[in-house]
């Protein structure tokens, strides 16, 4: 059985169910998720190959290769489910880098039809200051792979990563995935419609997210502002031409801050002082 999904633009069709992912009918895919046994097994967690292929292993061992049109999963014990909630990190981020995009580890939301992005390691509360942004009024653009093309920012999915304390109450979602291993003992929870901009939008700033005991936002230099993003970007290695163009772009052309957020502080606080800044900038 396969299952067909829109994804950027993007037709495609999967022999594994991925709920994450807004469902379409197509005749022709233009991408393909294909179930396959016997791959071969990665080195280290991300591998990438000569000749540009990437392989992946994810935390149940289910294993994937990725190359510019398909990805193929071999499934370790049965464990259909959780390579479903692994597609939406790795594999489809660089499939994604793959067909012209440039895809950023962070979390965006939108206002006034601009886009926000929130850039940073694992932990610094990129999906918690989304989320409670949105609980003023923003909306959600996208979670966990920022996907910018010509300085547009594009949504995929309606779904949020986050522990429960930080959404229940105050977003109500209609549904709920649990992850498994997931450091943070986190889950993946579907959004109402009225929370999320399902349409590409124009990037206007990025916050690059730190941590200090003092609150500050301070505005980067385009250099700056490209070492930060070569960080988190996705890229087959550091000398990625086709990359390092595109985060140059970026660089230049969106407004670019560093965020030291308050670590004794509650997120309530310190969404506070973002919210802010984002509403004196439109």
């Amino acid at each position: 059985m396969s299952y067909k999904y829109q994804i950027c633009g993007f037709n495609l069709l999967s022999e594994v169910r991925l709920p994450i992912l807004k469902e379409v009918d197509f005749e022709k895919p233009d991408l393909e998720i294909i179930l396959k046994d016997n791959i071969q097994i990665p080195h280290k967690t991300i591998e990438i190959l000569e000749g540009g292929n990437i392989l992946f292993k994810d935390l149940h061992h289910n294993i994937f290769k990725i190359t510019y049109q398909k990805i193929y999963i071999s499934i370790n014990d049965n464990k259909y489910s959780e390579a479903a909630n692994s597609v939406l990190g790795v594999p489809l981020g660089y499939l994604l880098q793959n067909n012209d995009f440039q895809v950023l580890h962070g979390s965006a939301v939108t206002k006034n039809d601009l886009g926000f992005s929130f850039i940073g390691k694992s932990g610094i509360g990129k999906s918690s200051i989304a989320i409670s942004l949105i609980n003023k009024g923003f909306k959600l653009l996208t979670e966990d792979l920022c996907v910018v093309k010509d300085m547009h920012i594009h949504n995929f999915s309606d779904w949020v990563k986050s522990d429960e304390i930080n959404l229940v109450e105050t977003l109500k979602p209609i549904e709920r995935i649990y992850l498994k291993k997931d450091s943070r003992q986190r889950s993946l929870y579907k959004l109402e419609n009225r929370y999320i901009n399902n349409k590409k939008t124009k990037l206007k700033a990025i916050y690059f997210l730190d941590s200090n005991k003092k609150r500050n936002i301070l505005k980067v230099s385009p250099s700056d502002a490209f070492k930060y993003l070569f960080t988190y970007a996705y890229r087959k290695s550091d000398a990625d031409e086709d990359s390092l163009k595109k985060l140059t772009k970026i660089s230049e052309q969106a407004d670019c801050f560093t965020y030291y957020r308050d670590v004794e502080k509650p997120i309530e606080d310190n969404s506070r002082f973002i919210f802010d800044h984002i509403m004196e900038s439109i």
